[in-house]
């Protein structure tokens, strides 16, 4: 038994994308060029931020590195909200970030004040929140060999305003991607409103085409932005369909984060599912298409790395 399949071994009912349950300070050979998830069990401030910094460090990213943006979807504001008040507070110059629905729509959180609005009127102060699409002034960034986006808009702000943004959600299950994590955040909510058009495509529909789009604005989204994004994923009273091929884990699993989008997702449905990324990539078109698992697979294709990860538990 090689030393990558002895520590799948250890794993047990973990999740087989995770070469190890925990791992020592200096990283092992078989692992160290590995993308790294931190995992903590407990939903709280502490462990919020805990991970933050270990992300900011592996990161290089200085404590003031300039502006910091904390990036929440915007009708999710008071869900678990100690964890990101605790994370503003340990950074008082940052600002929760958010963007505009997608263009084709106008009213509500279709324009910058009525956005604004929604996310005040959860209890946020104006004076916290930036709205990225607040300017209408959008850049396109390039989406390479993306299977049907070139390019994507981006609001400028983000791109040029931004030193770091923490990509932090409340993972959802169930989702109009299947699963809301940190993908999701940033191919649809990281873009400009009429990157989301874009992105959905015509008649929003939910099929392949849609998972495609929203890989290729991840990645050109991501890539854009220059290692200026971490990836946090807070799973906490979550209610899950049954799946055949698949023992179920729901409530509260705890707190992933990676400096790896795709690593930090990755993490998160081993938890719940702990289907190895070649199970799921076995699974019938519908599944993968239900329970979001189309978003890595169409990233791992776009050679994107991070459906196998090295997992340090706190």
């Amino acid at each position: 038994m090689d030393a990558l399949t002895s520590r799948r071994h250890l794993l047990g009912g973990i999740g087989a994308a995770a070469v190890t349950s925990a791992l020592p300070p200096a990283l092992s050979a078989a692992t160290s060029k590995l993308p790294i998830v931190y995992h903590a069990k407990e939903v709280t401030p502490q462990n919020f931020i805990r991970i933050f910094e270990k992300l900011r460090q592996e990161a290089g990213i200085a404590a003031s590195p300039g502006k910091i943006g904390i990036k929440l979807h915007g009708d999710e504001v008071h869900l678990n909200r100690a964890l990101w008040q605790a994370l503003q507070a340990h950074l008082p110059e940052s600002l929760y970030v958010e963007g505009n629905w997608a263009s084709t729509y106008t009213s509500g959180r279709g324009n910058t004040q009525g956005n604004l609005q929604a996310i005040v009127s959860q209890g946020i102060p104006h004076s916290q929140i930036d709205i990225l699409d607040r300017d209408g002034a959008y850049s396109m960034v390039a989406v390479n060999d993306g299977f049907e986006l070139k390019e994507v808009s981006v609001p400028t702000a983000l791109l040029d305003e931004y030193a770091l943004v923490v990509v932090a959600a409340n993972f959802k299950i169930p989702s109009f991607a299947g699963y809301s994590g940190a993908v999701k955040n940033v191919g649809i909510g990281l873009a400009g409103a009429y990157g989301k058009t874009a992105v959905h495509g015509e008649g929003f529909r939910k099929d392949v085409g849609f998972f495609r789009r929203l890989s290729d604005a991840a990645k050109g989204i991501c890539q854009a932005m220059k290692g200026r994004l971490v990836f946090i994923n807070v799973l906490s009273n979550l209610k899950v369909d049954s799946l055949d091929v698949a023992s179920i884990h729901e409530g509260t699993l705890g707190i992933v984060g990676s400096l790896n989008m795709l690593a930090a997702d990755q993490a998160a449905l081993d938890l719940i599912y702990g289907l190895s990324p070649e199970r799921c990539s076995r699974s019938p078109k519908k599944i993968k298409i239900e329970r979001g698992f189309l978003q890595l697979e169409n990233l791992e294709k776009l050679g994107l790395k991070g459906r196998q990860y090295a997992k340090i538990n706190l």
